[in-house]
């Protein structure tokens, strides 16, 4: 009896904290494609940050000093830069892996690890963990196998027959924070602004890793 009442527990707070966290998917997948991001490229000299849209001049160069390119077209002023505007391939990418930080203005801050495999196909597989003010939650959603799983409480629960909302829910997600990097450069986080004040940072992306099925099944 008192396993049946832990049980009941957990699905609750489970799925009171579904409820929250589709609130944010929505949100996010309506404003993550439109704000203006700011890479921050942590690898060159001085970490300095490109402030402009997808990644053009990138004012902290691995050249010492800035002088004139005289081989460019006109002849004209190299301000330092390596940076040819080009962006990362994420719109290819058949898996991806980062972490997602989320600060709102008056609320308690959110961290999310992202992992997705056959992105953009009906077999698409998410995991998802979460961490927001001391809970955590890891979340399966394999489009695979058309099953769904949660870990919370030191143990998994299915929630298979729940799959279409889990995949609705996380998949809106998924796809705002994937517009968002479309125009990330490959270099250092991706950071952004959302209309009502939140703070959305991306970081330690990695695109194309090699995933194992495992991972999204518990």
């Amino acid at each position: 009896m008192e396993k049946k009442r832990m049980s009941k527990n957990i699905i609750v707070l489970i799925i009171v904290a579904v409820l929250a966290v589709s609130l944010i998917a929505v949100y996010l997948a309506m404003s993550g494609g439109t704000s203006n991001g700011t890479a921050t490229d942590t690898t060159n000299n001085g970490g300095t940050t490109d402030t402009t849209n997808g990644g053009t001049t990138d004012t902290g160069s691995q050249d010492t000093g800035g002088t004139t390119d005289t081989t460019n077209n006109g002849g004209t002023t190299d301000t330092g830069n390596q940076d040819t505007g080009t962006t990362a391939d994420v719109a290819g990418a058949s898996s991806l892996q980062f972490k997602v930080s989320v600060k709102p203005a008056d609320e308690e801050s959110m961290d999310y690890t992202y992992s997705v495999k056959n992105a953009g196909t009906s077999s698409m597989m998410m995991r998802i963990e979460m961490q927001s003010a001391g809970d955590s939650f890891t979340y399966i959603i394999n489009g695979a196998l058309q099953k769904a799983w949660i870990y919370s409480g030191g143990e998994w629960t299915d929630f298979s027959e729940m799959y279409q909302t889990y995949w609705e829910t996380w998949n809106s997600a998924w796809q705002g924070y994937h517009d968002s990097l479309l125009g990330w450069t490959g270099a250092g986080d991706w950071t952004y602004t959302t209309p009502n004040g939140d703070t959305i940072r991306i970081y330690d992306i990695s695109i194309n890793p090699s995933l194992p099925d495992s991972l999204f099944q518990h």
